[in-house]
């Protein structure tokens, strides 16, 4: 296989990884406007870390598929890849990065001076 495949096998899995990860996103809206817990408030810059997500599980999976010839089964393998790939990556990243604060992810909070 020469890098320009390989580079297609990846640009591909980034793109259906974002789709996936958008019918995430999609689904997810429903149940909150079902729920009636809607906020008027929208977060782009969530959607967008969101959609890279998805695009980095895409890869990830297309790395795992590379050299599989390229049909349906294949695209919504991908398209799956994006959709619960994004979950583990989510909470691989919970589990792994340090929590967000004023204590720059220490486990022992900062004492307060008088």
């Amino acid at each position: 296989m020469d890098i320009y495949t390989a580079l297609n096998y990846l640009i591909l899995g980034a793109l259906l990884g974002a789709a996936g990860q958008g019918a995430r996103v999609i689904v997810g809206l429903k149940k909150l406007h079902d729920a009636q817990e809607f906020k008027s408030e929208f977060s782009g810059v969530q959607l967008i870390i969101s959609l890279v997500i998805g695009a980095v599980a895409g890869m990830l999976g297309a790395v795992t598929l590379m050299g599989q010839p390229v049909d349906k089964k294949f695209l919504l393998g991908l398209i799956a890849f994006g959709y619960a790939g994004a979950d583990f990556i989510e909470g691989f990243m919970q589990t792994v990065l340090p929590k967000g604060g004023s204590n720059n992810g220490s486990s022992k909070p900062i004492p307060k001076t008088n």
